[in-house]
């Protein structure tokens, strides 16, 4: 009998499980995959994810193995540049873009140190229940009958398609389609591009050192689009390139390293996230579009949130219940503005005249970008920087706003 089951040991399920275990619980964390195994993600770590890292410290490993900081961004509309970072969060001044086999790699680990059991090759079927509780989960390893496993509380950080979310039947809220589809690769032999964010309407360009002296370049087009895009992406996504300057010939000097991998499927939604028993984090519970970056660093928050709740319920300073369902309250609070900034980066729109004044202005006053890019990676609310209502309302109703990757 465990103290919490966390399905999911990826970029939510990995850190709650062991923030719990390093709290003294009993903790099983499974996944389908074994590690290092790759995901589908944008990547992006804003200073407010690097700084969990840091706090957990686990980022001087993410760096040790080969992840460098990135301190400055170019944000490109075509007729505006602006280059910078946002402030500093907690100490820590730089953006990371991990790959996700060496950043997931490294959380699993860190969650077995810490004394979770980390259970790979563990597909989940169903969620066990007792008297209108869950109670554990039901699964199997790919070449062994069913088994159980039964904990106080089971969580769901088993990503976008959960079996959890689905088990528990978790109702979906504030609940809009796909905007943007989406495809990216990593080339050799260009990382002096750096990191750069491309807006031209109807299309997004996103550029990132990552792991291995890799770039990631994606690309994102309207959702109405990917039934087009997907019959020739090669031609789709190298044309999409030809829209900034020089970065086709650029990136055909460098030499691609894997398949193009995309998607059409990225809905923007909260799911209920919490009940008798069970409780979703990361994306499970809460998902956006990748435009904006904001999608590991909002999973490492609701790790944090939801191993304090859980914490506070095995503890007995609260009922179990009562604990957890204060939790998804705190994540909705904490993540709807980022919620809000992503539907409107997501629509591609053209900047407004008005807008496009304001981002002119920001670019010979670098205090007024370093704030910018603040608000990108939700350090800096947006009222502080964009006091006119009129630019507000501009956002509110899908004009193009700056933004980076997931």
């Amino acid at each position: 009998m465990y103290d919490a089951i966390v399905v999911g040991a990826r970029c939510a399920g990995a850190p709650l499980a062991m923030l719990l275990a390093r709290a003294g619980h009993r903790v099983a964390l499974a996944d389908r995959a074994s590690f290092p195994s790759d995901t589908m993600s944008t990547h992006f770590l804003w200073q407010r994810g690097a700084a969990r890292l840091q706090a957990w410290g686990l980022l001087d490993r993410l760096q040790a193995r080969g992840c460098a900081p990135i301190r400055q961004i170019t944000f490109d509309v075509g007729p505006v540049q602006i280059s910078g970072i946002g402030p500093a969060v907690e100490g820590v001044a730089g953006a990371y873009c991990p790959r996700r086999t060496v950043l997931d790699t490294l959380l699993a680990e860190a969650a077995e140190e810490a004394g979770a059991e980390l259970i790979e090759g563990f597909v989940v079927g169903d969620v066990l229940w007792s008297e209108g509780r869950a109670v554990g989960v039901r699964g199997h390893h790919r070449t062994s009958p069913q088994s159980s496993l039964r904990a106080r509380v089971v969580v769901g950080a088993d990503g976008l398609h959960s079996t959890v979310a689905r088990r528990v039947a978790a109702r979906a809220y504030r609940e809009y389609p796909p905007l943007t589809a989406v495809y990216y690769s990593y080339w050799s032999g260009i990382r002096h591009l750096g990191a750069s964010f491309h807006a031209r309407p109807g299309r997004l360009i996103l550029v990132w050192p990552t792991n291995d002296d890799l770039t990631c370049i994606y690309v994102a087009w309207p959702r109405q689009e990917f039934g087009q895009v997907r019959k020739d992406a090669e031609n789709h996504f190298h044309c999409a390139l030809d829209l900034v300057p020089g970065l086709r010939d650029t990136v055909a000097s460098g030499r691609r390293e894997a398949r193009l991998t995309g998607t059409g499927d990225l809905p923007n939604l909260y799911r209920t996230s919490a009940g008798p028993g069970w409780a979703l984090a990361g994306d499970a519970g809460h998902h956006k579009d990748p435009s904006t970056g904001m999608g590991m660093s909002d999973a490492f928050q609701a790790a944090e949130l939801l191993a304090e709740a859980i914490h506070d319920g095995l503890a007995g300073h609260r009922p179990l219940d009562q604990a957890v369902s204060g939790y998804q309250h705190r994540r909705d609070a904490l993540t709807g503005s980022g919620f809000d900034l992503t539907l409107s980066t997501a629509r591609l729109a053209p900047l407004p005249p008005r807008l496009e004044a304001f981002y002119r202005t920001a670019a010979q006053q670098p205090e007024v970008s370093r704030q910018i890019f603040g608000v990108l990676g939700g350090s800096v609310p947006a009222a502080d920087v964009y006091p006119d209502r009129h630019l507000e309302t501009a956002h509110t109703r899908g004009h193009a706003y700056p933004g980076a990757p997931r």
